[in-house]
């Protein structure tokens, strides 16, 4: 692979110099690292709670084995039953090709000076992705053994309704699936949703932190990404019934899930809409955006740093 014409990208408001393919992650990145080990704790105000469920998600087919850039259509018709778990994945080598994101020293989100990370908005599976009812996300993440947390950022997830669902946004007309990072490798689902359609339950679990002016933190330390080796995140949206509390999220970490939600209200909509498609609010792009942040100094990076992703594949439910 040599472009990024696979993902569809529909826009890329930011930081597309610090995107490049390349063959392999240097050694230095893996020295120290033990295997299979989790990352060291997260720093003091990261909570810690995890309790976890362990059943196999089933509500798509599994996912297709992935090419790096390849965002891949579903098995036409879909297997039923869904199996329990995706195929393998390709055998990763170094001499394999992955996507590197560079962050700048002391850069923190897309918007700000020195730009750190990169932003974009793929629309692969179009027009199928923008009528589902459920979509599922998977990718790998490798930190570096020696990576610098900070306080937080953000990973790739999908979106419904219209873009910018995100920076303080009120979200009453789109929604977005990130995943994010907290201090020491501590991981959560990053929710943009209609903040006053929520169930209380979401946010009254404590492991979760719903910001008023910001996004929800969901499940804050549910796993830990590793230092020093690959971390694969399938992430699983399914839509609620338009103006009810039931909509679904999984995340799985490693093939455990680690997250799991059936009470998310993504969207609304007057009686029939399900049918006639008005408030369909579909997860219509993935989110590509990966940054230091939050906003502030203190959220920068302190030295220039890379991460790196591969495994990048897409099933929906057409």
């Amino acid at each position: 692979m040599t472009d990024l014409a696979a993902f569809n990208i529909s826009a890329f408001p930011a930081g597309q110099q610090n995107l490049r393919l390349v063959t392999g992650i240097p050694a230095a990145a893996s020295a120290g690292a033990t295997p299979d080990s989790d990352t060291a704790a997260a720093d003091d105000d990261s909570e810690t709670d995890s309790e976890t469920d362990t059943d196999a998600d089933s509500l798509l087919p599994a996912l297709p084995i992935p090419l790096l850039g390849g965002l891949l259509p579903p098995p036409s018709p879909p297997p039923s039953p869904p199996p329990a778990s995706p195929p393998p994945y390709l055998p990763w080598t170094n001499a394999s090709t992955v996507l590197q994101l560079r962050f700048p020293p002391h850069s923190a989100n897309p918007a700000a000076l020195p730009v750190g990370g990169a932003e974009f908005y793929a629309a692969p599976l179009a027009p199928a992705l923008a009528q589902a009812h459920t979509a599922a996300l998977r990718y790998s993440v490798f930190f570096p053994a020696d990576f610098a947390w900070v306080k937080a950022g953000k990973l790739p997830g999908l979106y419904g309704g219209r873009a910018a669902c995100s920076g303080g946004d009120r979200a009453t007309d789109c929604f977005s699936t990130r995943i994010m990072w907290r201090g020491g490798g501590e991981g959560e689902l990053y929710l943009y949703a209609p903040k006053d359609r929520q169930t209380a339950s979401l946010c009254a679990d404590p492991r979760s932190v719903c910001d008023a002016a910001y996004g929800f933190s969901v499940g804050r330390g549910a796993f830990a990404f590793r230092a020093g080796g690959w971390t694969t995140l399938v992430q699983t949206v399914r839509l609620n019934t338009p103006g009810r509390q039931d909509g679904g999220f999984v995340l799985e970490v490693d093939g455990r899930v680690v997250i799991r939600r059936e009470d998310v209200f993504y969207r609304d909509g007057p009686p029939g809409a399900a049918s006639s498609g008005a408030g369909r609010r579909a997860p219509s792009r993935a989110q590509r955006r990966t940054f230091f942040g939050g906003h502030g100094a203190a959220y920068e990076t302190p030295r220039e740093q890379y991460v790196w992703f591969k495994d990048f594949a897409l099933v929906v439910d057409g």
